[in-house]
């Protein structure tokens, strides 16, 4: 498994945050799994301050563009995301407005 260094000051913050996430989990964390939820976390928060205030039509537009470069993996994740579940609501408005009818729905 790769490896970072940190400094000791940062490996001790570490540590005792450690017992922070381990009271909101009501369980024990690893140092190394609590070390990747706060690299993540981190990121998801910078992503929000870079295009939480970017204009939705803009991120469709880049989204479109991601799924030309990269079709597969981003059209593949949206199914995978229906799918789920995670995006129910207006679900049914996306299948009439894209012509499908479920059944028991008629047209009219």
């Amino acid at each position: 498994m790769p490896q970072i260094a940190i400094s000791d000051e940062m490996l001790a913050a570490l540590g005792a945050f450690t017992e922070v996430v381990e009271g909101v989990i009501d369980g024990k964390i690893a140092i190394d799994d609590c070390a990747g939820l706060v690299i993540q976390q981190g990121i998801n928060s910078m992503l929000a301050d870079l295009l939480g205030s970017v204009e939705p039509g803009v991120l469709l537009t880049s989204l479109a563009q991601l799924g030309l470069k990269h079709p597969k993996e981003v059209y593949g994740f949206i199914a995978e995301t229906l799918k789920k579940g995670q995006a129910v609501e207006g679900r049914e408005r996306l299948k009439h407005k894209l012509g499908f009818i479920t059944p028991g729905h008629g047209r009219g």
